[in-house]
């Protein structure tokens, strides 16, 4: 790393420290790595201009990162430095050829000199005009194909709302004006009026969710959400009154859809299962209503469409979706699940995600006609609305996950979806990855990236191991079970469950287990079962080097000595508290060390269980540990979500 630093448009850069600080600003900023190493990248070959190949190779060398990477960890840096892509005075964009850096280097005597005169000349000049200039300008178009003839084609145009900082998510424009809610950092309920004035309505310690205006206009309904309880929320904003529910046990909160002034439709969920509520405000009570499932089906989300219907989203095993009314009828299918919904009344037309889920939206007539409308190469769409005009607001959401060592420093980010990494003592990992969309198994050896999976399904992976002899990797596909060697797929069969494990491991280097959370059943490598029985426990994982079942059973960690697990022979080891029971995944044994990550209130835990002292020890906590994994040392490395930012976006109808 060059320990020079450099001098540009106000900015000074610290290679060295990862920092820039500009001279309208008495702070100092520390930039992620990602950002730093691009920065520094761009201003040594500030010469030339740096295509996405040539970036995606220095930023993440032997690596297999998702398409708009690049564009993420810019558009990041941009805000840093205030530099708006649409009238870029340090980087700028030459389209489908790359980047460069285009402000002039100053040295440093020279910028001393100059910083008297700036600041005389610029005392007055506020940061706000910064925002203005962003909101003002940052415009894109994109267009769609459709089935309708051509002069029936529709221009939206772009329009970035907000530019902070930080997570803006749930925008909800006002049905009647030009004002739109949204949440910012989970915890504010934030108005902008039609003048682009912002203010903080509400706040609180818990979590917000799913902002919906009445159809007046004069009320607002929200969810609150400390992490095991829930309670709908509704706020007059003439008198500013509040409304609280009582507390509902829940998992997760999904839309909230106005009837009248008196009644709402909310959707949550409750032991993994998703069902919506008629709320009566004043007495206070919450009745389920029944809905016409089919067996493998679950509610993901609801909409109020034509002839101001209510409408449910429900999707089946095989990840298709069905629009259905509220006697069960179907309306609408579509091969590919739908994530969320929207109404634009104005056209009478439905707004949901393409088959890519959160990259793209379509709309959709009464008649089933689609037409592509949006893509978005700023992250990924996390949620949608639309006005009485027929604008779509909607939230596009990216992040950067930071590799952290065993003493919390950062030993490299990137902005791919990668879980669920299992290391070897030979130096290689497996991990599944969503880079293309879909769960795909990669493997890492001799410091490149190999795709061993090739799949154009939503099916889901929740495990990866290696097997005892380190030959083969077992991950599972829904409830099926597939097996690699470092070629590709060798081995695939169907699990007897209709639910995914909740446990899945290997038994020896030929067999195999499964778990559902009634049912422990063992497989050959063929597929062949060779024994089922129910087991009472919440979570199970063998460890087949001593041939020993550790059982989280209730409040207690159990062992049971042998390969066929006998519960007659539980040997109670320890007692578990709340956090440490709770939803319990990726356990890993090594040495004399059991490892668990639990999740409870929107907090991950890393528990460490020693064998030899009997004892529990807390490794890490945090609020988005996505994954972790441990040497043969004990030393643990974990890959944690941070530095989200979700911006919202306006596409308006030409």
């Amino acid at each position: 790393m060059s320990n020079k630093k450099y001098y540009f448009s106000g900015w000074e850069f610290d290679c060295n420290q990862d920092t820039i600080k500009h001279d309208s600003q008495p702070n100092v900023q520390k930039l992620e790595p990602q950002l730093a190493a691009l920065l520094r990248l761009l201003i040594e070959n500030r010469k030339q201009v740096l295509s996405k190949a040539q970036l995606n190779e220095a930023l993440w060398p032997n690596t297999v990162v998702e398409e708009n990477s690049v564009y993420q960890i810019l558009t990041k840096l941009r805000k840093k430095l205030a530099d708006p892509p649409k009238q870029s005075n340090i980087i700028r964009t030459f389209p489908k050829k790359g980047y460069q850096f285009i402000a002039e280097l100053e040295e440093e005597n020279t910028r001393k000199q100059s910083i008297v005169k700036e600041l005389s000349t610029k005392r007055h000049f506020k940061l706000s005009t910064w925002l203005i200039v962003l909101l003002a300008t940052f415009s894109a178009i994109a267009y769609y194909s459709t089935k309708q003839p051509s002069t029936n084609e529709t221009t939206y145009i772009s329009k970035e709302l907000t530019t902070d900082l930080g997570l803006e998510s749930w925008p909800t424009p006002h049905p009647e004006n030009g004002s739109y809610l949204y949440i910012k950092d989970e915890h504010q309920l934030k108005l902008t009026n039609d003048n682009q004035n912002t203010k903080i309505i509400f706040t609180s310690k818990n979590r917000l969710f799913y902002p919906a205006w009445s159809d007046s206009g004069n009320q607002i309904a929200f969810w609150q959400f400390d992490g095991d309880y829930c309670q709908l929320s509704v706020l007059n904003v003439i008198t500013e009154e509040l409304t609280l529910s009582s507390k509902k046990s829940c998992d997760y909160l999904e839309r909230i859809i106005w009837l009248n002034t008196n009644q709402v439709v909310a959707l949550f969920r409750q032991n993994g299962i998703s069902a919506p509520y008629q709320y009566n405000i004043d007495t206070d009570k919450f009745i389920q209503i029944p809905l016409l499932l089919n067996k493998d089906e679950y509610l993901k989300t609801a909409v109020k469409a034509w002839q101001d219907e209510l409408y449910y989203v429900v999707i089946d095993g095989n990840y298709n979706s069905r629009l259905i009314d509220s006697n069960g009828n179907t309306n609408l299918k579509w091969q590919h699940p739908v994530k969320f919904a929207a109404f634009d009344k104005k056209s009478q037309r439905l707004i949901i995600n393409d088959k890519s889920k959160h990259t793209g939206l379509k709309s959709v007539g009464v008649d089933g006609n689609i037409q592509p409308i949006i893509k978005t190469a700023q992250g990924i769409f996390s949620s949608i609305a639309t006005s009485t005009d027929g604008d779509i607001y909607a939230t596009a959401e990216n992040w950067q996950v930071n590799i952290k060592d065993k003493n919390d420093l950062p030993i490299f980010s990137s902005t791919t979806l990668d879980y669920l990494p299992v290391s070897n003592i030979l130096g290689e990992t497996a991990f599944m990855s969503r880079r293309d969309g879909f769960c795909q198994i990669y493997l890492y050896q001799n410091e490149k990236v190999q795709q061993l999976s090739h799949f154009d399904n939503y099916d889901t992976v929740k495990f990866v191991q290696w097997s005892p002899d380190l030959q083969l990797i077992l991950t599972n596909r829904d409830n099926s079970a597939y097996i690699y060697n470092r070629q590709g797929l060798v081995q695939t069969f169907p699990l007897s469950t209709n639910i995914l494990p909740t446990s899945f491991g290997w038994l020896s280097n030929k067999k195999v287990y499964s778990f559902d959370g009634k049912f422990l059943r063992y497989y050959h490598f063929t597929g062949e079962r060779s024994a089922e029985f129910i087991l009472n426990a919440n979570f199970v994982h063998y460890q087949y080097n001593s041939q020993t079942w550790w059982l989280f059973k209730e409040d207690n960690l159990y062992s049971v000595n042998g390969e066929l697990l006998n519960e007659q022979g539980m040997d109670k080891r320890i007692s578990l508290n709340l956090k440490q029971r709770k939803n319990i995944s990726d356990v890993r044994i090594i040495n004399k060390h059991i490892y668990w990550k639990s999740r409870h209130k929107n907090r991950d835990y890393i528990w460490q269980y020693s064998t030899l002292k009997a004892s529990i020890v807390l490794m890490k906590t945090g609020k988005f540990i996505w994954s972790y994994d441990i040497n043969a040392k004990d030393e643990m490395t974990t890959a944690i979500k941070e530095n989200i930012e979700g911006n919202i976006y306006l596409f308006s109808k030409e």
